[in-house]
Order: C-alpha cells, then sequence, then structure tokens
C-alpha cells in the first residue's frame, strides 16, 4: 500500500479528478457524423469517461488504503437502485433492450450503471467543502456555455453550429424540455454557488448567471419546468423565513411569497388577454388544461402505463421496455391526426416510466433514493444552521427535479446533473458521520496489487471496444447511408448500412428501420435502374425487417413496418397481401387498438380484390379513432376506388360534419380520387365548386369542359364555354380547349 501522499496516488488522484471533471463537458458535445446527433456522441463520451474514471479508482483503490469506499444508506439505495435495474432488466420482455436501449435514448440499464458509478466516485473522491463549490463552478460554467449554444443556434448563423429546428430553445440538449429541465437546475446551483461565496466580485458574476438561467428557462417555454420552479419556490421562501436567524432575510422571503403568489394570480386571472397570448410562454403556461391536446395526449399515456403496470406489478417490463406496455394497452384518441406522436417509448412521467420498467420494486427503489435524500438534508438542517443554504437549496433542486419529471423524463445532461447532486449529499453524509479516514499507511509492494492493475486495464479496454467503439463506428456508417441514400445513390447507400448492421450492435434495429424507411422513400425509377434492382431492394428491406421481429417478436411496430412494406411492393408480388393480413392478425394480438394496422390490412385486401372485407378494416379503423380526419380520408378512399359512391358520399358529408373545409387542397384531393373511377357526375360538382372558389384557374374551367365533352353533353360543355368567357374578357375559346 502507499500512503495518500505518495507520487503514485497523487497522480491517480489528479488524473480521476481531471476524468469527472471532463463528465461535465458532455451536454456541450453535438456529433454530426452520428444518427441522432444530440444524443450519440454524449452517450459514447460519457460512457467512455466514467470506464476511465472507474479504472483509475479501480487502481487507487488498489494502491491506498484511503480510498476504500464508504457507505451509508443513501449510497447503498443508490447502489441497490442500479441492482434492482439490472434484475427486472433480466427479468424483462427484452434483456438485450433493456441493458443497452436504443440510439434514440442512449440509456438501459448500462447507461444508469455508468451514471451510479459516476455519482459513487463523486461522492468518494470529492471529500471537501472547496473541491465540491469547484466543481459545481465548472458545472454551472457549462451551463452558461449551453445556454449561449441555444441563443447562437438562434440569432447566429455559423457552420458549427447545429440546429434543432424546434422553434424553441433546445441547444446542444436537441429539445426544449430537456434544456429547461438543465436551466432549472443550474439555477438551484447558481442560487447555491451565490450564497456559498463571500467575495463580492464572486456574487455578482453568479447573480448574473442566475438571471440567464432564468432567461433560459423562460425561452425554452418548457411548462414543466416552470411550474416546477413555480411549485419549488414557495416552500423555500417558507422555510427561508421559518429557519434564517436574520429578520431581514425572513422579511424578504415573505415579501417574494407574496409577489410570487399575486403574480400567479394575476396571470392565471388574465389568461385570455392579448398579452398573455403575445407572450408564448406566458400563452403556453396560462392555457394548461385538462383539454389541452399535450395534457390530454399525457393524460392517455399515464393510463396505458397504469395499465400495463398492473400487469408486471412487481418487476416491470425491464429498462426501455415502455414501448411493450404502451403499444399493448395504446389509447387510439392519442391519434388525432398524421402528425400526431403515436410511438411512444416514456410515459412523460418518471414515476410511471420507472414503475413500468421496473415495476413495484424499482419504484421503492426510486423512491427511497429521494426520500433519503430530503430525510438528511432536512436531518442536517435543523442541526447544522451554519450551513442552511446547502441543504435548502440542495433539497430544493431535487424537490424541484422531481417535481418536473412527472411531466417529462430525464436525457443524460439531466441525469448527470441528479447524480452529480445526489453524490454531493452523499457527501454531506459522509461529513457528518464521520466516515473519512486519514491516508496515511506503510509503503510496501505487493505482487497481487500489479496483477490486478493489469486486470483492471484489460477490463477497460474491452469496455470502451465493446460499449463504445463498436456502436460509434455502426452508428458513423449508418449516417454514411443516409447521406447517399439523398445523393441518390441508392446502390451504395444499401451497402454502407448493411455494413453497420453487420457490426450487430445494439444500433442494429434501428438502423435496419432507417435502411427500410429510406427503401421505401427512394426505391422509384428515378433512383433505380429496373425492376430487378426495385425487387432486391424490396428484399433487402423484408430481410432486414424480418430480422427484427425475430429479435423482438412482440413490438407491435416491427410488424407494421413489415406491413407496410409488403402493401408498397405489391405490385411486385401480388401473393404479399395475403402475407399483410396474417401479420395484421399478429400485430393485433400486440396492440389491439392501434387504427394503423387495420388500414393496412384493409389496403391489403382491397389489393386482393375484396372489396367488402377491405371497407370493413377501414371501418374497424375508423371506429378507433371517429373524430380523426386523416383516417377518414382513408375510408373515403377505399369507398371511392372500389365503386361504393354511396358509402363514399355519406362519409363525405360526416367528415364536414366533423369539420372538414371544402377548400381548394381538399376538392383537388377528391378530384384526383374521383378520377381514378372516371366518377363524371361527382367530378363536375366538384369543379364546379373549384371554380366558385378559384374562377381565374383556367385549368378547372378545361377540364369541367373536357368531362362534358367526353361524355357528350353539348349543352353543358357550350354552357361552360359562354361562362367562361364571360369572365375572363379577352380571352377566347381556344385559351380553355387547347392543350394546356
Amino acid at each position: 500500500m502507499f500512503n495518500i501522499n505518495s507520487p503514485l496516488v497523487r497522480y491517480l488522484r489528479y488524473s480521476l479528478w481531471a476524468c469527472l471533471y471532463l463528465a461535465l463537458l458532455t451536454p456541450l458535445l453535438v456529433g454530426e457524423n452520428f444518427l441522432f446527433p444530440f444524443i450519440s456522441l454524449k452517450v459514447f463520451y460519457f460512457r467512455f469517461i466514467i470506464e476511465l474514471a472507474l479504472f483509475i479508482y479501480l487502481l487507487l483503490l488498489i494502491f491506498c488504503r484511503w480510498y476504500r469506499p464508504r457507505f451509508h444508506k443513501l449510497t447503498i439505495a443508490i447502489l441497490v437502485f442500479g441492482l434492482i435495474v439490472l434484475l427486472t432488466s433480466l427479468t424483462g420482455v427484452n434483456p438485450y433492450r433493456s441493458f443497452w436501449s436504443t440510439i434514440e435514448r442512449g440509456e438501459g440499464s448500462l447507461t444508469i450503471s455508468h451514471l451510479i458509478i459516476y455519482c459513487f466516485l463523486l461522492s468518494q473522491t470529492l471529500r471537501s467543502r472547496r473541491q465540491w463549490l469547484s466543481y459545481f463552478s465548472a458545472s454551472v460554467f457549462i451551463s452558461v456555455l449551453v445556454g449561449l449554444y441555444a441563443l447562437a443556434q438562434e440569432h447566429i448563423q455559423i457552420s458549427w453550429i447545429v440546429s434543432a429546428a424546434t422553434g424553441r430553445l433546445s441547444s446542444t440538449l436537441g429539445n426544449p424540455a430537456y434544456l429547461g429541465a438543465y436551466a432549472l437546475g443550474h439555477l438551484w446551483l447558481s442560487l447555491l454557488l451565490f450564497f456559498e461565496y463571500k467575495k463580492i466580485p464572486a456574487k455578482i458574476i453568479t447573480g448574473l448567471v442566475i438571471i440567464f438561467e432564468l432567461y433560459v428557462l423562460w425561452q425554452t417555454e418548457t411548462r414543466g419546468a416552470i411550474l416546477s420552479l413555480a411549485v419549488t419556490l414557495p416552500p423555500l421562501f417558507i422555510a427561508l423565513a421559518v429557519f434564517w436567524p436574520r429578520r431581514r432575510v425572513k422579511v424578504i422571503s415573505l415579501s417574494l411569497l407574496s409577489i410570487l403568489l399575486l403574480s400567479v394570480i394575476f396571470v392565471w386571472s388574465n389568461r385570455h388577454s392579448s398579452w398573455i397570448v403575445k407572450s408564448n410562454t406566458l400563452n403556453r403556461v396560462a392555457t394548461i388544461s385538462l383539454s389541452d391536446i399535450t395534457t390530454q395526449s399525457r393524460i392517455l399515456a399515464w393510463d396505458s402505463s397504469w395499465r400495463g403496470w398492473r400487469e408486471r406489478f412487481l418487476l416491470g417490463y425491464g429498462w426501455d421496455n415502455y414501448n411493450i406496455a404502451f403499444n399493448k394497452y395504446f389509447h387510439p384518441e392519442i391519434f388525432r391526426d398524421n402528425g400526431s406522436q403515436i410511438w411512444f417509448d416514456r410515459a412523460h412521467n418518471t414515476v410511471f416510466d420507472v414503475a413500468v420498467s421496473a415495476g413495484l420494486l424499482g419504484l421503492i427503489g426510486y423512491l427511497a433514493i429521494f426520500g433519503l435524500g430530503f430525510f438528511y438534508l432536512f436531518k442536517f438542517l435543523l442541526k447544522d444552521r451554519a450551513n442552511l443554504p446547502i441543504y435548502l437549496l440542495s433539497t430544493a433542486f431535487l424537490f424541484g427535479h422531481f417535481v418536473q419529471n412527472i411531466f417529462v423524463f430525464d436525457c443524460l445532461p439531466t441525469y448527470i446533473m441528479l447524480f452529480m447532486v445526489l453524490a454531493f449529499v452523499c457527501f454531506i453524509v459522509n461529513r457528518h458521520q464521520g466516515l473519512y479516514q486519514s491516508g496515511l499507511s506503510e509503503e510496501n509492494y505487493q505482487p497481487l496489487q500489479y496483477f490486478l492493475s493489469a486486470a483492471c486495464l484489460v477490463f477497460l479496454i474491452l469496455a470502451a471496444v465493446i460499449f463504445n467503439y463498436r456502436p460509434a463506428k455502426a452508428n458513423a456508417l449508418a449516417l454514411e447511408g443516409l447521406k447517399k441514400f439523398y445523393l441518390g445513390q441508392i446502390g451504395e447507400g444499401i451497402s454502407t448500412m448493411q455494413q453497420a448492421i453487420a457490426l450487430n450492435t445494439y444500433h442494429t434495429p434501428e438502423i435496419r428501420q432507417k435502411l427500410t424507411d429510406n427503401i421505401l422513400n427512394f426505391n422509384r425509377s428515378e433512383y433505380i435502374s429496373g425492376q430487378k434492382q426495385l425487387k432486391d431492394n424490396y428484399a433487402t428491406a423484408f430481410s432486414a425487417i424480418k430480422a427484427n421481429i425475430d429479435e423482438s417478436p412482440i413490438d407491435v411496430q416491427n410488424y407494421l413496418y413489415l406491413m407496410i412494406l409488403y402493401n408498397a411492393a405489391t405490385p411486385t408480388d401480388h401473393t404479399l397481401p395475403s402475407q399483410v393480413l396474417r401479420l395484421g392478425e399478429q400485430a393485433l394480438k400486440l396492440s389491439p387498438t392501434r387504427p394503423q394496422i387495420y388500414f393496412e390490412m384493409g389496403q391489403a385486401a382491397i389489393s386482393l380484390g375484396s372489396f367488402k372485407e377491405g371497407t370493413n378494416y377501414f371501418q374497424k379503423g375508423v371506429a378507433l379513432s371517429p373524430k380523426n380526419l386523416d383516417a377518414r380520408w382513408l375510408l373515403l378512399t377505399a369507398y371511392i376506388i372500389t365503386g361504393q359512391n354511396e358509402e363514399a358520399a355519406s362519409e363525405y358529408n360526416t367528415m364536414i360534419d366533423l369539420g372538414l373545409s371544402e377548400n381548394i387542397v381538399n376538392l383537388e384531393r377528391l378530384v384526383n380520387l374521383y378520377s381514378l373511377t372516371k366518377n363524371y357526375p361527382t367530378l363536375i360538382s366538384l369543379y364546379q365548386k373549384l371554380i366558385n372558389l378559384k374562377p381565374e384557374n383556367i385549368d378547372y374551367w378545361r377540364q369541367l369542359a373536357a368531362i362534358y365533352q367526353n361524355s357528350g353533353d353539348q349543352t353543358s360543355f357550350n354552357k361552360v364555354l359562354t361562362d367562361f368567357l364571360a369572365t375572363h374578357p379577352g380571352m377566347t375559346v381556344n385559351n380553355l380547349i387547347s392543350n394546356p
């Protein structure tokens, strides 16, 4: 063993600190050369840094007794939660996905374990108040850079600044909700630093940072984070008024509480005023109601979560398998139109996310972490009034984070922030319980130490390659393949994406889906050389999605993908519709209330000539979402192309009653449909409506005249000519009957 002052231990300690500080850079990273650029690089970087940090810590543990871990109830609760996540992942419905997660989330029990290791290393390594204030300062500094990047996205055109195209501030996190949560957390940390720093210049700087974090939070227009702030401030002001010894602070706290409450009442009572409507943030907050579309979708998703949780109440579906429960108990009301988000892999409520993923056992573990954190902070607050700001603002952070996660879920940057504060609370407990001890010990060299060090190095290399390098390579190859598709190089794009798939990483299922999406989009005559390539490309897509089904046979999205593919490829193989119907029956067992399944089955049945059966499928899909006009368009299309004109007319009247506008876009859509069946009486009526809406459009007159002429109605044809000449002075009959 070496003592704490030996050169080896000192170098290892500084290296460990460097890794922990480097982890704070994670939110800044954007990987333009990866799929999901705001997520992928962050995940690979953070995991590698934590693996390197763990390697160094294990060396410290081997060579210096002072770094032996200290445990208390909160530390144990965090570690136990990690074990529960791993256990429930193994007992879940898809252990592979539970461990690795997906490209879009990059979470899974693998990343959760890295976060817990990060938390553990911080709590064991940073052992003084000064070290923690420095670490918090670094995190706040990074958050300022993140905020500045968000402003640059809005106001500066620079090549290396990647836009998230969300319409609201999102920065390097790629989502306004994530940035709102991140800014809120660093608002509490900035307040803590403001109270802890004693020098005036430091207070001025942190005060400006507080204002900046508030501005960024406000500009994200994130209702969950803003509501969390509004809910957390009153108990904080009350606590300051009760526990702070100085009368002046008590008066200020109660005054701020009064101003806050009056402001909330004033905004709510004027929520329909023009000045509220003009402010995007105020309008979003003031218009929250149970009738709000977003709110209704959240409530429906929570109901699906509760139903799914009850089915696997104790151990859940496994981490990152929320989608299975959601699909099984899908609420078709969420499908309002074709732009609706219908594939949820999160409940947008962390309590439900944890409950569905890890069951009651996981939820107890999750709540225990927060419960013990609150318990220790309140316990020490009563004993140690000198450090009141630390206890109150740490509590505010945890409480605010918990509240805002009722409306959203964590991403890697907010997870890092959360586990950093949990590590700080662990440090507080360690200090109060006197768990840190002297690091002096006699030096002696044992061969076992070097053997263990070599074993740790092998572990680091394997982890880096398996957990990070191979997935990163597959991810980058997949993006390269997508770029080739967009350049029209279809063959090269398929080949490159197949190389990515061949690496057989956890990215493979999503890369297969991306490959399929692009084959569907680009498998057309202008991009391919002939019928053989058309069939070969479809065969490649078939193989990819079938492999996804084999690997995850309970994920209905894979079945729907293959059904869409088969319907698209039907002109090349007329046996495919029968397979669509077979797949549809399997898909309905996994998600019986998804209208899209019925729509694909309806299309397949019509392709087989079973018109009545096909329209019945469309009717079933519409019955699940009767107010969805996009769904009714599909049923109307089915009626028209199968010649069921009376049913089509009735369906169109229903759509009008539901609010369909007889505008040019919708009328032209109907014209295109009825042109397929040469329904001249209906086409005449539609063109007459189009002419009334836009009489200057000569093509409408021309098409109407052609219909009368082709049907032999010379009288009506002449009347069209007369009306045209009357409404278009200076034009002649040749303008109407000549080719366009």
